[in-house]
């Protein structure tokens, strides 16, 4: 019976996530495609008109992208909600749902690669890199959208502009700091050893994933039914 309700939230997620990245590809390609017929009829250059639709490809993926990203941070409260109604425990929806994050991340990154072996070679050390920052970039949203969940619709607009003001500001200050930090940090030998290596950077990663990981978890077990 659970893992009929964990199958039950993997299909139901990828058959939700379809439909979105079917209507974003629609809307996409069919705006894409109208600009190019346009063209078209002013330019009266077929050649520039077939040349063009090479770059379609390109828009499928970057439109499978941000329907991947944009999925997993606005639906986990809606995901919530119908698990609830249907009997499914929080654990059995985190199952499902990070079971669903995997495929679909893999899925989106191998039609990523495929298109962009239309205009450069294969490269595995950039294809690995691409696989992580998809990953990373995911189980962000994943827990950025389960976070926003545990919100009353008040407070997610209050965080919702609140959060990337205050990260810019955060972030422009480390900036300033790190611009007279630098020098010193550079003449200290074992700092710029740490810094220059891969392991370091690694390790930074990993503990990165590890946080997200279990925040997004937290965040999943804690959400309640509520009504705003």
């Amino acid at each position: 019976m659970k893992n009929q309700k964990r199958n039950l939230i993997i299909s139901t997620t990828l058959r939700r996530a379809g439909w979105s990245a079917g209507i974003a590809i629609a809307v996409g390609v069919g705006v894409e495609l109208l600009v190019y017929l346009l063209g078209l009829i002013m330019n009266q250059n077929i050649e520039s008109f077939l040349v063009s639709l090479g770059a379609i490809p390109g828009t499928i993926s970057s439109l499978l992208s941000l329907v991947l990203f944009f999925y997993f941070l606005l639906t986990p409260y809606s995901d919530f909600k119908w698990a609830i109604q249907n009997n499914i425990s929080r654990r059995t929806q985190w199952q499902g749902r990070i079971i669903s994050v995997v495929l679909l991340t893999l899925l989106v990154w191998f039609i990523d690669q495929l298109t962009s072996l239309m205009h450069y070679p294969f490269s595995f050390s950039s294809s690995w890199h691409s696989l992580l920052a998809y990953f990373c970039g995911v189980l962000t949203m994943v827990a950025v959208g389960n976070g926003f969940a545990l919100l009353n619709r008040r407070w997610k607009w209050i965080v919702g502009i609140g959060g990337p003001v205050v990260c810019i500001v955060l972030l422009s200050m480390i900036g300033y700091s790190m611009d007279s930090l630098i020098p010193t940090l550079s003449a200290n030998k074992l700092v710029y050893m740490l810094v220059s290596t891969q392991i370091t950077w690694w390790v930074i990663l990993i503990v990165y994933l590890i946080i997200i990981f279990f925040l997004a978890k937290f965040f999943n077990d804690k959400m309640q039914l509520r009504r705003d």
